[in-house]
This record gives structure tokens, sequence and C-alpha cells, in this order.
């Protein structure tokens, strides 16, 4: 069988579903060298279930058993299994339904289930006293309820063993409970094949409507970044505070849906206009009274987030209208209405409590709310006045008046916000361009940057907006000897910068430097340096998979940023997404 996904590059769910399975945090994908982890994806924010264990949210740990000994095992994968293999025969896992995950095995094997510790003395599990034999087990914020369908539960002081029947058949479904469950009969579950066909079908259909094709070249890796994506997707049920489709970023380090990249997720779902409807306005949900939208929205809304990220929300939605994929979603007038108002809020916010000098120009006031967290820049202090802030909203207001007459919106009203967008880009380049680069400055010194980051240029993407000559002058720096230009796309950081160190916005290869100067070459009419960055970028994650930084100079995967315990990141949606995005505008 070939390896679909391999569970230390991501782990493995599928789209709305809170159950996913894991490798060791340590682990190797060799036989003997593995083990296979049930994890509840639910967060509450960036802190995982326990600092103190070496798998951190791995809470269920499921062996195969033969002759009463732990089998060497092999995780393998299809885009709708889990497959435990070892020289004995295999196990093979399905998450049939969102809250349901179904275990098969014919070959004699016993599966044993140890779950974590309980949090206070007790039983590592409890019997629910019914026909089926049933067990329930702590499962972080939820429990697991066991229940075999075919063989016996055997129950020791630490985990629990499903035995195969006299045939060697075992099958066990496992119900994700996060409340008191209403227990189904043994025969109303599906089978396991009805639970394999729920997810082809799920999954197909979504790569079908998606991305039925890439160009060839990047082919191959069509179905596992479409699959990333698919995997990361959430969206509105009855215990979960969602109110729309988003995706979420990673797993279990960044288990939260970042709201900056849902309108880059919009245009990499433009084949379902619905779908990249709802997921753009799926951020405008968590909008404070102020207008200002919350960064990480996790499985539960937690009040008083300070956290944000830069606006580019208006910079994706004229994407959007101009793309024809807001028409083709054919929102309401109520919906438009709806978003309409809530762009205007959140443009409104950073005039009103992000210009502490009132000289027209909007400031970062902690470096979380940039995107490019340890950019060099930012070591100037804050406030900090950036042009690629300004740019978004110049193009926030922009959209607002070309989106308001698609609402309704008086001419008069429209011509006031395409003069306020005017009057915003002509103090930008009064106030960051030096008339050879860009730069930022401190609001309190007046100090300005001397580094060479790569989000100083994200005023490329006003396009003609801009001076031609600023504009070529700014593309020629960002593709000269030593520039940003690399075998891999854009580095973060320019090469021959005395900053340049190969962290995260200080010189790696990074997911949303490429999407937005991709389209800002475009918008500057250079597609043709837009498609070299896009392909180069898309060779790179084809080789090496959907990792969110890269190495600028070896284009390998940057796997040494820790956090919480994991010893690297994992496949990020934005990336995949970004993959499939890139390689389907640039590739032919």
């Amino acid at each position: 069988m070939e390896q679909f996904i391999d569970l230390l590059d991501t782990p493995y769910s599928r789209r709305g579903s809170y159950m996913s399975f894991a490798n060791d945090n340590n682990g190797v994908n060799v036989r003997g060298k593995s083990n296979l982890w049930l994890c509840n994806s639910r967060s509450l924010g960036y802190a995982m279930t326990s600092m103190a264990s070496p798998n951190n949210y791995r809470q269920v740990l499921l062996q195969p058993i033969s002759d009463g000994l732990p089998a060497a095992a092999f995780i393998n994968t299809t885009p709708y299994e889990v497959v435990l293999e070892t020289a004995r025969g295999s196990l093979r896992f399905c998450l049939g339904e969102k809250r349901l995950m179904m275990a098969r095995g014919t070959d004699g094997l016993t599966l044993r289930v140890t779950p974590p510790a309980p949090r206070f003395p007790g039983p590592t599990s409890i019997p629910l006293l019914d026909a089926a034999g049933r067990r329930m087990i702590e499962f972080n914020m939820s429990n697991l309820v066991i229940t075999p369908i075919v063989g016996t539960i055997r129950v020791s002081p630490l985990f629990l063993e499903i035995v195969p029947d006299e045939n060697g058949v075992v099958q066990v479904a496992f119900d994700d409970c996060p409340i008191d469950p209403d227990l189904r009969a043994v025969d109303e579950y599906p089978s396991y094949e009805e639970c394999v066909a729920s997810v082809r079908e799920e999954f197909d259909g979504f790569c079908e409507s998606i991305m039925p094709e890439l160009p060839e070249p990047y082919e191959k890796k069509r179905l596992q970044a479409l699959w990333q994506t698919w995997n990361m997707m959430v969206g509105p049920d009855d215990e979960n505070d969602y109110h729309r489709p988003m995706v979420k970023m990673i797993h279990c380090i960044f288990e939260q849906a970042f709201a900056w990249q849902m309108p880059m997720q919009a245009a990499c779902l433009k084949r379902d206009p619905r779908l990249a409807w709802d997921v753009f306005c799926s951020c405008f949900q968590f909008q404070d009274r102020n207008g200002r939208l919350s960064d990480a929205i996790p499985y539960r809304d937690v009040p008083g987030r300070p956290a944000m990220k830069p606006p580019v929300q208006g910079m994706m939605l004229l994407w959007l209208m101009e793309n024809g994929v807001v028409d083709a979603a054919a929102p309401s007038n109520e919906e438009k209405q709806w978003l309409l108002e809530r762009m205007i809020r959140a443009t409104e916010y950073y005039f009103k409590y992000r210009d502490c000098d009132k000289d027209g120009l909007c400031e970062y006031f902690k470096a979380l709310e940039t995107g490019w967290e340890d950019a060099p820049q930012y070591k100037l202090g804050m406030p900090l006045a950036a042009p690629d802030l300004n740019a978004y909203l110049a193009l926030q207001l922009e959209a607002i008046a070309r989106f308001g007459e698609k609402c309704g919106m008086p001419a008069e009203e429209q011509a006031g916000y395409l003069k306020r967008s005017r009057e915003l880009i002509d103090r930008i380049i009064g106030s960051f361009w030096d008339g050879e680069r860009w730069f930022a400055f401190s609001c309190e010194t007046g100090k300005r940057s001397d580094c060479d980051n790569i989000s100083l240029y994200l005023p490329l993407a006003l396009g003609e907006r801009l001076p031609k000559e600023i504009r070529e002058k700014s593309i020629a720096r960002m593709f000269r000897e030593g520039g940003f230009d690399t075998p891999y796309g854009l580095a973060s950081e320019a090469l021959d910068s005395r900053y340049y160190r190969g962290g995260f916005c200080c010189g790696s290869v990074i997911t949303p430097a490429q999407f937005f100067l991709c389209l800002a070459l475009e918008a500057c009419g250079r597609r043709d340096l837009a498609e070299q960055v896009g392909r180069k970028y898309c060779t790179a994650l084809k080789n090496h998979g959907f990792y969110h930084i890269y190495n600028a100079l070896s284009g390998e995967e940057d796997r040494t940023l820790t956090a919480y315990g994991e010893r690297g990141l994992f496949w990020s949606a934005w990336t995949s997404s970004c993959y499939f995005f890139l390689a389907d505008r640039y590739g032919r």
C-alpha cells in the first residue's frame, strides 16, 4: 500500500471532526518505532492538554496485540483510512462520522486501548452496564464510549483490550461524546464499509468541486493538498462557537482558525463560490464592539482576546469581486448589507484606535498584530507606522466603495471612501518611500527601519495606484542579486540584509509572503514574476510537503520551531491551499 499521509507530517482527521490520529511526538514511521494515538482536537487556545506529557494532546494509545504482546506496527494511510500493519495482519481505522471512529480487524489481532490516566483518583474506564458491554473513558474535553460490535472487551487496570471473535474478527465503535450520550443500539451503527464510503464520498466530492486537476508537474500532490485543507475545515455544530465554515491552520499547535487567513482561503476555494463567500465572511462573526476582528478563533470562543492581524479583508474582497466569486455566490441583499456594515466597522477601528498621533497613518501596537511577528523593523518599538498596514487600509476603503455599490450605497458615499483611499495612498508614498526603498518608522522617536523585510513591499498590492517609478524600483530591488528571490520562493528578509538570520520572518520562505506578493506582482503588471515565484514555491512544497516555513538557502522545511512541547510544526492548511491555488494559477 502506498503511503498517502505520513502522520509525522500531519495528524489525520476529516472535515468537521474533533477526532484525529497522530504518531508519537518523537516517533519515527518504521515498524516497531511508531505508535498510533487517538487525539482530541478541541482547543480553547494555544495551550495543549498537558505540557508535562511527551505526547501532549495525544490521549488514547491504540495498539495491535498478538499472543498477549504488542505487535510491532507500521502506520499506513489512504485518503479514507488509517491502517496499523504488522507481520501478523492489520487493524483499520476510519472516521466514519464526525464523532464516530470505527476500528476493524480480520486477522485475529486484539486491539488494546490505553486511556490517559484519570485526572483524579478513579478507574481508567467505567462500565455503562448495558447489554453491549460498553465502557467509557476520558477524552480531554469529552468522553469516548467504546462499543464492541464484534468481539468482547477485556478490562485491566491500565487498559482495555477488544478481543476478536472465533473468526478472528474485531470491530469497535468509538463515540466522541461532549455531553452525556444517547447510546444507539449496536445494530444501528454503520458498517465499516459504510464508514469508508462516507469519507470517500465527502472527500472526493470536495476535490471535484474545488480543484479537479492541476498542471502535470503539480498533479501528484493535488490530493494531499486538498486533503490537508479539507481535514482542517470546521463548521457550525451544536457544541462549537463557529458560525460558518472556517479552516484551521495546523493540527495540535495552532488548532484554531485565524481571521486573516480566511480571506486567503476564500480565494483558494473560489470554485465553490458559496463556500468561498461563507469562509470569507466567517471572521466577521468575531468582532468586538469597537470593530476589531479577533485573530485566532478556537473551538469555543474566548472573550477578550487581545490579538488581531492585518486588515487584508479589503484586498481579498476586491479580488473576489474582480474574479466573479461574489456574484457567483449570489448572497442576498441582507447578507451583503451585513458584510458591508462589518467591513466599515473593521476599517474605522484602525483610524480610531491605531492612529495615536492623528497624522492620518495607522500604526501597529504589537508585533502580534502584524502577521510578521519577528521581522526586524519591530525592534524599533511600538507604535510603529508601517507601509503594509496602510496599504491594506487603502484597499479596504476602496473595497467598501466597490462593494457598497453592489449594496446600494449612495454614490456620494462611495466617492467619499474612494477619496479617503486616494488620500491615504498619497500619505503612504510621502511617508514610507525614500525614493529608493520602503521603510517603517517609530511614532515615538521618528527613527526609520534599516532592514529589508518583504512585508515592507506589500504596498505593491496597490498596483497601478502607485506611480510607475515606485513600482519599477521596488520590483527591481526585490529581484536584485542578494534580494528576496530564491530557488524556493521569496525570502522574508533580503539575503544580503544584515538582519538576515533565517528565522520565521527574518529570512525564511513563508506562505503569506508568496501568496500576497504573487497577487501584488500581478497587480503591478508583472505576471511573469508572479508565475516565477509561484512555480518555485509550489515545486518546493511538492518536493518537501506543506510546511509553513522553509529555509531560503537549502529549500528544506524548517521544523526547528518548537511550541508547547511539540518538536516541530506539522503541515499547514494555509500552505496546502496556497499550493493548489498557485499551482492552478501559474503552473499551466
